[in-house]
């Protein structure tokens, strides 16, 4: 007599018991776990800087200011930085900061070229006056949807100075790869330990999103104010604001990707519409040209 076999209710009772258990184990180990776990943010990095922007900026955020800069990703995705419950904040170790603490530190909605951005730019009303009460060093903590925080302390702010806004914006050509220069009036720093350094930005005309970089692409800053455009950015009869930076690096400490030790920072934009290349417009004629002698081919032929 061979084995017997089982009901077939005997069997799905089991089998839905084995799933049912299997299921709560799994949702026990899952929720078991630290948040950390399933959901961190992370910085890329964070800088405290002050700047001077002009009268002309593309984002209408002129004079001279704090600026309260962090990168950051997270394992759930740049929603778990900027949705329900998510915020970045810092605070100043002076004792004489002139605004609320902790600063709240927006999105910036206009740079995501390393993660998810937040920048807080605040006026500084008296100028140079005002930098006494801004140094010193700024602890950031980002916290996202899932009430996961991390902090970091950043440089040492203490080597600010007011840096002569860009002049002499402009390209060598019209061009999709021009060569962007400009002018720095006073390209030796006043103050002891400090290196002058440059970087170039990218903009959307339009939309005014940030689609480049120079440092966030190379990984470091410029010895000089010229910069060739990389190919595959522009795109001919589209309007752009070319960004150029003068930069203030503090050469006493050591900066790293995560501590870049900027300390001051001035700022110009160029409109520029780059144009159809000769070569295209030379490719366009002769395929104009081609098709309608096409055309008048098959005119004569009606």
């Amino acid at each position: 007599m061979g084995p017997r076999s089982l009901p077939l209710t005997t069997i799905g009772g089991v089998l839905v018991h084995t799933v049912m258990l299997l299921t709560s184990l799994v949702l026990l180990v899952t929720f078991g776990l630290p948040m950390s776990s399933y959901a961190t943010p992370s910085f890329v990095n964070d800088l405290a800087f002050v700047e001077n922007r002009p009268a002309d900026d593309i984002f209408g955020t002129f004079g001279v200011r704090l600026q309260l800069d962090v990168a950051a990703t997270d394992t759930g995705g740049a929603g778990a930085l900027t949705g329900p419950g998510a915020k970045t904040q810092a605070t100043s170790s002076n004792a004489s900061f002139p605004f609320a603490q902790p600063v709240t530190i927006p999105v910036n909605s206009f740079f995501g070229l390393l993660g998810v951005e937040f920048t807080a730019n605040l006026l500084l009303s008296g100028g140079a006056a005002d930098f006494s009460k801004v140094t010193g060093t700024y602890n950031f903590t980002v916290t996202n949807t899932s009430a996961q925080s991390v902090s970091d302390t950043g440089h040492n702010l203490d080597k600010p100075e007011l840096i002569p806004i860009p002049t002499g914006l402009h390209t060598n050509n019209f061009s999709s790869t021009p060569v962007f220069s400009f002018t720095d009036p006073n390209p030796t720093p006043g103050i002891t330990g400090l290196a002058r350094r440059y970087d170039f930005f990218i903009f959307d005309g339009i939309t005014k999103n940030a689609i480049y970089e120079f440092a966030s692409s190379t990984g470091t800053l410029s010895l000089t104010p010229s910069f060739t455009v990389p190919t595959g950015l522009l795109v001919p009869n589209h309007p752009y604001f070319l960004s150029a930076a003068s930069i203030d690096i503090d050469t006493t400490e050591t900066s790293t990707p995560l501590h870049p030790s900027w300390e001051s920072r001035s700022r110009e934009f160029l409109a520029f519409t780059p144009v159809p290349e000769p070569g295209t417009l030379l490719l366009f004629g002769a395929g104009f040209v081609a098709l309608t002698g096409v055309a008048w081919r098959q005119r004569r032929r009606q």
